[in-house]
């Protein structure tokens, strides 16, 4: 079994407008890196997704990832770019995520657009590991913080695959073949599924 991290993107309304039906965010970006048992990198991946609903980058989101509109056109459509995903993912992996936000994001994006969720594997939460074996104060800490705390220095700009390099450099001072032997950590799936992705 592979661990691998990931991290997404997404976009938002333009400010004013209505979101699309069943669609707050949309994926733009998906990062992912597979490592070991000790956190060490042993394969990165970044793609690019052109967005099919929110065409133009919310200031917002593109003032965060410092991604542009051009950038975009030369995504790929979701389901190759998930395809793509899974392809590199391979066949036996587990997921891990800093919090259980981007599963929740990634579900509603693949029922939006008819590519399904039941090859989505387990999903692990990072953050909630941190603060279990690290802080054990009932909080979401963010990954900035966790980096500060370990003196590790983060990844790059906010985009997904240095959000993954980061959480990596995290998981290296956590005991993370226990935690992925606990389902406390599990956060996909879970009673509830996509509805509690709010």
């Amino acid at each position: 079994m592979t661990p691998i991290i990931f991290d997404l993107e997404w976009n938002q309304p333009l400010k004013g407008r209505t979101p699309v039906d069943g669609l707050p965010d949309e994926i733009i970006q998906i990062g992912a890196a597979k490592i070991d048992l000790e956190g060490n990198v042993l394969d990165t991946f970044s793609q690019i997704v052109k967005p099919f609903y929110y065409t133009k980058l919310n200031k917002d989101v593109a003032e965060l990832t410092l991604l542009k509109d051009e950038d975009l056109e030369g995504g790929l459509p979701f389901s190759a770019a998930m395809d793509a995903f899974r392809a590199w993912c391979g066949e036996d992996y587990v997921l891990l995520s800093w919090s259980a936000t981007d599963g929740f994001v990634m579900a509603r994006n693949c029922e939006k657009f008819g590519y399904g969720t039941d090859w989505m594997p387990k999903i692990f939460d990072a953050q909630l590991m941190f603060d279990d074996y690290e802080m054990g104060e009932d909080r979401s800490w963010p990954l900035n913080y966790a980096l500060y705390h370990f003196q590790e220095k983060p990844d790059g700009a906010h985009n997904a695959l240095a959000d993954v390099l980061s959480t990596a450099l995290v998981l290296k001072h956590l005991d993370l073949a226990e935690a992925l032997e606990d389902e406390y950590f599990l956060c996909w799936p879970r009673d509830g599924e996509a509805e509690d992705a709010d």
